[in-house]
């Protein structure tokens, strides 16, 4: 196995393994012809050795997914579980550019290393640096350093949302991305020692939305410590790009907690998105597998007439039970509302909505 070793920084800070990941944000143009910015990321260091703390974390994890020692050992385990045992960077002042202006975010990142804020940038800023030919929604770059390292940065891409379109809140496990959440071994395994596989069609459906230009969130309960690989599955099978919004996470709290997860993180992410995008008209799709229809549920009450369609995927190992269904139907009056075994099945009940929305 890979030795690894963690240390602390002290006054003269080494920052050889300190890391930002900046993920894909968003933003709006207001009525001033200026652009609202939603933007987030997450500031770590990576391990370099392990110390005994974690190697007994990588054993319960072994235990529970019943993986071999060669298992543990392979570069994609390796790869994957990395991220899991990095140290957050808590109160850290960060330091955005677009366009060549910079802005210092309000708050300093939380105890879990993680930032988020907004900024406002003028139209022609905006201009100067837009990529109309990435894809579905036109796209700026945008650059992340923290205050005391300016040399330390990470670039990501901010994704301009046409007021007043359709966007999709699509989950990940078990709905574009086989995951097995309802099965704790399989789940562990499919996250740390397999390559992603995504479900059939998904990937193509998504494509033709996009082209039609249909916008895209990710909102899942996967991990952020994914989020690298989860991008890589994207790109690879050409999922169309959109802005992703994972949960937080400690492998630490989850192995004595037999590994159980939290949703409320998820409502909180697509609540953020119909507030910060409040001309949108908002399809979500999600799985019978957890807790999606009720997440989605409360959403339509909260929200109402901001959800226009609500599609959940029927999984064989936790149907989509009538009663399920039917608190959903109650939730969405006059919106389209119906399960789906496969892609085709989606295809056919989503483009009779998209059709609609755009007659």
């Amino acid at each position: 196995m890979i030795e690894l070793r963690q240390s602390k920084m002290s006054g003269n800070e080494d920052v050889s393994r300190m890391n930002i990941e900046a993920f894909p944000g968003y933003g709006r143009q207001l009525a001033s012809g200026d652009w609202k910015f939603f933007l987030s990321g997450v500031v770590y260091q990576s391990p370099e050795n392990f110390n005994m703390r974690q190697r007994m974390m990588i054993r319960m994890l072994g235990n529970a997914m019943q993986a071999t020692p060669e298992q543990l050992q392979c570069d994609l385990f390796q790869q994957r579980v990395a991220p899991f045992l990095a140290d957050a960077e808590h109160k850290r002042h960060i330091k955005v550019t677009i366009g060549g202006e910079s802005f210092r975010l309000v708050k300093r990142t939380y105890r879990n290393g993680h930032f988020r804020g907004s900024v406002t940038v003028g139209a022609k800023q905006v201009e100067a640096v837009l990529d109309s030919d990435a894809g579905g929604d036109p796209t700026i770059p945008y650059y992340v350093s923290l205050v005391d390292h300016s040399t330390l940065d990470a670039h990501g891409n901010l994704r301009l949302i046409a007021d007043g379109g359709v966007s999709v809140i699509s989950d990940i496990d078990d709905t574009i991305k086989i995951s097995g959440v309802g099965n704790r071994k399989e789940l562990l395994a499919n996250t740390f020692l397999r390559e992603f596989q995504s479900v059939a069609g998904m990937a193509e459906l998504y494509q033709n939305w996009a082209a039609s230009g249909v916008s895209f969130h990710y909102v899942s309960s996967s991990p952020w410590q994914l989020y690298q690989a989860l991008q890589d599955l994207h790109t690879e099978l050409s999922f169309p790009v959109g802005t992703m919004h994972l949960r937080n996470f400690r492998l630490r709290d989850q192995l004595f907690k037999k590994f159980r997860i939290r949703r409320h993180g998820k409502v909180s992410a697509i609540q953020s998105l119909l507030k910060g995008l409040p001309n949108q008209k908002f399809v979500l799709i999600g799985d019978s597998g957890e807790k999606d229809p009720e997440i989605y549920r409360k959403i339509c009450r909260r929200f109402p007439g901001r959800v226009r369609g609500l599609f959940i995927r029927d999984l064989p190992n936790r149907r989509m039970t009538d009663e399920r269904m039917e608190k959903l139907r109650k939730a969405l009056p006059g919106g389209a509302c119906d399960r789906f075994s496969d892609a085709d099945a989606l295809r056919i009940a989503v483009g009779k909505l998209l059709s609609s929305e755009s007659a």
